[in-house]
């Protein structure tokens, strides 16, 4: 009897701790359940949360309605209504990674004229002025959006005594500005340049060569990969000209310039060229159209509608497209006129052109007013 008195013992012990053990089992596999979805939300959370590659790397990819717009420098900043004091010659560029339009520099007129190296930012309902740690100088200069680094790639110019051409590059990542070193650097100022998709570089072309009180023209084409500038040797290439206007075409995938000035006294033969560069040769279009005859006219691809802006005339308000063959005029008024004192670009987070402009000229006894311009694909607009 006791034998069996300790089987049944025994056989109830077992039957116990299986219990427990199907228990735990089940308890452990729930668990497991319920670790697997909670780091698969976290996941999609964190992937929901970056920029699309294709949308960050190109600001001319099809446009995408944003559900997800990451904190940027100015994100709870109040912004102005215009950039202040008004400035000239200053450059724009669009940056897809923050979602914002960066201006840099101009010339303030003041108490006397003077250069500004201050960085702006319009995020689409101000401007908002920025405060980076490091800075450039204090110099007029050229900016586009490299998509190969995504950085925003800014070249100035600098003329050192005797002539002596010294230029800066200079690379935005979305807090600050960091210095570039490379081991070539274009001696020009007043250079021309656009980002190539297709290539996946940055074309710079003309410019001017000072010596003395003199600006030699050129028409010499560098191209930028990242690391360094190296200089192209195409077969055709436009008559040497500074101030013309470039940007891309992402239509036809090639860069289109027009305009310039070729003698440095204003309006030359040059002034109503166009041409068009596919990666090796420069090839001008004859016949073409003449749009306007006035140097440092604005240039801009617009994704929307997937044209070629040109616009910005000091003897005319019209808007013209470029089709490939042609310009062709969109609109006969209301653009902004003269805005060489400014600078524009295409922001892609708005799906409009942006204008920066200072009209008036204290020389010609008109106080200069900063002014803001949007594109909406249809009619300018000037905010208030």
């Amino acid at each position: 009897m006791a034998r069996e008195s300790q089987r049944v013992k025994l056989k109830g012990w077992e039957e116990e701790n299986q219990g427990r053990g199907r228990t735990l089992f089940i308890t452990s596999l729930a668990l497991l359940i319920v670790l697997i979805v909670v780091l698969s939300w976290a996941a999609f959370q964190l992937y929901a949360g970056k920029p699309s590659p294709r949308n960050a790397s190109s600001p001319h990819s099809t446009p995408v309605q944003n559900t997800h717009i990451p904190t940027s420098t100015i994100t709870n900043a109040t912004p102005l209504p215009q950039v202040t004091p008004p400035r000239r010659d200053s450059t724009m560029a669009y940056d897809p990674l923050h979602h914002l339009v960066l201006l840099f520099g101009g010339t303030i007129e003041a108490a006397d004229v003077q250069q500004t190296n201050e960085t702006w930012a319009w995020n689409g309902h101000g401007w908002k002025q920025l405060h980076p740690a490091s800075s450039p100088p204090a110099l007029q200069g050229t900016m586009v959006y490299d998509a190969a680094s995504q950085r925003v790639i800014l070249f100035l110019y600098q003329v050192q005594s005797a002539g002596k051409v010294a230029n800066e590059m200079w690379s935005w990542d979305g807090t600050t500005w960091q210095q570039l070193y490379p081991a070539t650097m274009p001696a020009v100022v007043g250079a021309s340049m656009a980002y190539d998709e297709a290539q996946h570089e940055i074309v710079l072309f003309g410019g001017g060569v000072p010596s003395g009180r003199t600006v030699t023209m050129v028409n010499t084409t560098w191209t930028w990969d990242g690391m360094n500038w190296r200089q192209q040797y195409p077969a055709t290439s436009p008559a040497p000209r500074a101030g013309a206007a470039m940007t891309y075409d992402a239509v036809r995938q090639q860069i289109i310039l027009y305009g310039g000035t070729g003698d440095g006294s204003g309006v030359s033969s040059v002034a109503s060229e166009t041409w068009t560069w596919d990666g090796t040769n420069w090839q001008q279009h004859n016949g073409a159209g003449v749009p306007f005859q006035d140097q440092n006219v604005h240039l801009v691809y617009d994704s929307v509608t997937r044209q070629m802006l040109l616009f910005g005339a000091i003897s005319s308000d019209a808007t013209w497209a470029w089709n490939g063959t042609r310009w062709v005029c969109v609109t006969a008024h209301g653009a902004p006129t003269a805005p060489f004192q400014g600078a524009s670009v295409y922001n892609d987070a708005a799906q409009s052109v942006i204008v920066y402009a200072a009209q008036g000229d204290s020389k010609m006894g008109t106080t200069p007013v900063p002014q803001t311009w949007i594109w909406s694909g249809t009619a300018w607009k000037l905010l208030p």
